[in-house]
């Protein structure tokens, strides 16, 4: 499973990793003109596997709305994790309490991680 698309300035990749690892990687900015499509690639993969990891690290900015699909998220698929390392991102995180709920970590292999615990 390998599938890339882009939408309002949002490219998102989902890729199967280690056989039940889901990985979306985004590139670009998750706010209210590209959050549908987030929430639904995000949708689909929280169905393709067990665990699923959210790269962000290459996200500019991340709006509530967005925050509010991985929270969504994390209750549709409770082995998710968050890659995160952009300031902006990672006060967001901070700011809204979202990091509480959803683990972000620095690094893709301790998402992943942290995607099965």
């Amino acid at each position: 499973m390998a599938s890339c698309r882009g939408a309002n300035g949002l490219t998102l990749l989902t890729t199967v990793r280690d056989g039940d690892v889901v990985l979306v990687t985004a590139a670009g900015e998750i706010d209210l003109a590209s959050v549908g499509y987030f929430r639904a690639v995000l949708s689909d993969a929280c169905g393709a596997g067990e665990k699923l990891v959210v790269d962000l690290t290459r996200v500019g900015y991340l709006s509530c709305a967005g925050l509010r699909a991985l929270e969504e998220a994390r209750r549709s698929r409770p082995a998710l994790s968050v890659v995160a390392t952009g300031s902006l991102v990672l006060r967001a995180f901070a700011v809204s309490g979202v990091g509480a709920a959803v683990p972000v970590r620095p690094r893709l292999r301790e998402a992943c991680a942290a995607a099965g615990a």
